[in-house]
């Protein structure tokens, strides 16, 4: 077999493997562009890797997105997305939804001959609920029955929070694929694995048809060990942790979670994102998520950032290959590991209730960063709508109670 590429040695080790784009497809073509420009002896693996047209049956397969991504493409390109719409007729909230969908709409189209072509297992496209309503179940669901009705390739992305929990099997009960994000410790995979599972016997009870659904469990690996918790708790006992025994951390927890989706008879993957690249005293980079996971099925979505060190590496003659086994850390670093209690109520299945799911240190983090991206969407759409007359006499009668004067 001629392997010329990571996602060709990735198939090697386990066909069902997958590597999906970390963005928006609307920023596919311009970030090959850039790459072909600053790697031209590599055109080659560049084109097998990102073919011109995203729902080609090669390379990167399905796209996930987020709010900070879909946010940024917005205004990046304002007048484009807000040019589709009458701002007069529509209230700044109703403007952020339909521009949020605008965006996944377009890219659910773009892949959508794909997800045709490979009898819905590839060219999906993830769509995030909104963060704002990660404690309120009735919202997440709501909003995503509304992602998952936009098109057939939509997979709706719910938070691993407990509410978001009873989200999934809800929305699994009635046909919809899902993402289960905000993930970082074994306790979360198993209850979303229940969580489809209750959906899954809901949907055959109910005659829905969820045959050619997809469902995935995200380990947002790069982010678990490079929160202070995890450090402070360290330092309490008299422990300092080396970059490397960071990410054997997170090495480690992957494996735990590997072994539990295999155990179980749920259609599910694990799809790894966050993604980190790390640099060696001599100024080399690598990337331990990489090159020690990939021995058992996993799904990979891939920042521009981490394609562009997939290719530097390949241009350089250094190619990234997977792990073919799995991987153990050395004994001291797990009998160092262990003491420490952020990391074994992530390491261990039953060391934290779904209660506390969303009370974790790195969901908290990661739910602030999509919340700060939908609330950056949100004062845009408020400036770029004129104010309702609704508001404006709730306004004047605040202003008048209040002092005397109106706007």
């Amino acid at each position: 077999m001629n392997i010329r590429g990571y996602v060709e040695r990735l198939k090697r080790n386990n066909h069902y493997s997958e590597v999906w784009w970390d963005s928006s497809p609307a920023v596919y073509l311009p970030y090959k562009q850039h790459l072909l420009e600053k790697y031209p002896a590599a055109t080659t693996y560049i084109d097998a890797l990102m073919p011109d047209d995203i729902a080609q049956p090669r390379g990167l397969c399905s796209v996930t997105t987020n709010p900070r991504l879909v946010t940024a493409v917005i205004l990046e390109k304002r007048e484009y997305w807000s040019s589709r719409f009458n701002l007069a007729s529509l209230s700044p909230s109703e403007l952020r939804k339909q521009l949020y969908n605008e965006v996944i709409l377009e890219g659910a189209a773009t892949l959508k001959p794909l997800w045709v072509q490979s009898a819905q297992v590839e060219g999906w496209i993830s769509a995030q609920v909104d963060p704002v309503d990660v404690r309120c179940t009735e919202r997440m669901t709501a909003r995503g029955l509304e992602l998952h009705r936009l098109a057939p390739n939509v997979m709706v992305k719910v938070p691993g929070s407990l509410e978001g929990m009873a989200t999934v099997e809800q929305l699994v009960a009635l046909g919809a694929s899902v993402n289960i994000t905000f993930c970082f410790t074994v306790a979360q995979f198993q209850a979303g694995i229940q969580a489809i599972e209750r959906g899954l016997a809901t949907a055959r009870r109910n005659g829905i048809d969820t045959r050619r659904c997809k469902y995935v469990i995200t380990f947002m690996i790069g982010r678990f060990a490079c929160q202070p918790e995890f450090t402070l708790q360290a330092a309490e006992r008299g422990l300092v942790l080396s970059a490397e025994e960071l990410r054997w951390a997170e090495l480690m927890i992957y494996e735990q979670v590997q072994a539990l989706v295999a155990a179980s008879t749920v259609p599910v993957k694990t799809l790894l994102s966050s993604i980190k690249i790390d640099v060696d005293e001599r100024g080399n980079k690598h990337c331990w998520h990489l090159e020690k996971t990939g021995q058992t099925a996993t799904c990979y979505t891939l920042t521009p950032e981490v394609v562009e060190f997939l290719i530097e590496r390949e241009s350089h003659g250094k190619p990234v290959v997977p792990a073919v086994e799995p991987q153990k850390p050395p004994a001291s670093t797990f009998a160092k590991l262990i003491r420490i209690p952020y990391f074994y109520e992530a390491y261990f299945i039953d060391s934290i209730e779904p209660y506390d799911f969303g009370n974790h240190e790195a969901f908290i983090n990661a739910c602030n960063e999509a919340n700060s991206a939908h609330r950056r969407l949100a004062d845009y759409c408020v400036r770029l709508c004129p104010v309702t007359k609704p508001f404006k006499r709730a306004l004047n009668a605040l202003l008048a109670a209040e002092f005397g004067v109106i706007a």
